[in-house]
């Protein structure tokens, strides 16, 4: 043991993951405090934290907002337009 040839082992990598090259993108529908209707933002390389923190000075969605549903990815795109009934949406880098 341990005196012999060593044994051939093959490592392979095994990468996990979005590609550096994708951009995130993150779905957030809320409501402003006066009205019912749902409004739909989309904001590219932000993560979930920058858009909800209290910190800002000028945070992405005024603290007085409701935030109903936030989603990381490009389907909630559709998944949210359908489900809240919103005909446009708003996309911010």
């Amino acid at each position: 043991m341990g005196r012999g040839r060593p044994s051939k082992k093959t490592t392979s990598i095994v990468r996990t993951g979005r590609p550096a090259s994708e951009k995130i993108v993150t779905c957030v529908v809320y409501k402003k405090p006066t009205g019912k209707k749902h409004y739909l933002n989309t904001y590219i390389n932000f993560n979930v934290d920058t858009i909800i923190t209290t910190r800002k000075h000028t945070p992405l969605i005024p603290d007085d907002y409701e935030i109903v549903e936030i989603g990381v990815g490009k389907s909630y795109i559709k998944r949210y337009m359908k489900q809240f009934n919103i005909k446009e949406i708003t996309i911010q880098d």
